[in-house]
């Protein structure tokens, strides 16, 4: 897949098998406490507030995020950051190589969305999927 950033492309494959394990080990947790609230900010989103969604989204992904040790942090970033490559002149760059970013001038912001990118490519048939509406109770038998 590939996609941009900041004027930037990019590129990623998959993560291995044994990766996508590693990783969704890693996130379910973070994902599990973000589902209770999902409507709220789903609705939000959809009635045009993007702002007010991502006011109610933050603040629980920040608290989720600062729970996690660095191993763990390390555990999802790592893995996902490499398998991401960075369009360089006509070639393309790995991003990261033996645990080290390549490009000093990506921030916070950019290698966030590229691990988004990341696991919604490589775990996104993995992670349950979000209704997209309430459905009603099955009629009584």
């Amino acid at each position: 897949m590939e996609f941009e950033i900041n004027g930037v492309q990019y590129r990623t494959a998959k993560l291995s098998v044994f990766d996508q394990l590693k990783v969704s080990r890693k996130l379910l947790p973070v994902l599990a406490g973000l589902l209770a609230d999902f409507q709220g900010i789903k609705a939000a989103a959809e009635g045009g507030d993007v702002y007010k969604a991502m006011e109610t989204a933050l603040p629980k992904i920040a608290d989720s995020l600062a729970g996690m040790s660095d191993e763990d942090t390390n555990a999802i970033i790592f893995p996902c950051l490499s398998v991401v490559s960075r369009q360089n002149g006509k070639g393309w760059s790995p991003v990261m190589t033996q645990g080290t970013l390549m490009f000093d001038d990506i921030e916070l912001m950019s290698m966030l969305q590229m691990v988004g990118r990341v696991v919604g490519d490589s775990l996104g048939n993995f992670l349950p999927a979000l209704p997209a509406s309430e459905t009603a109770a099955p009629p009584a038998a």
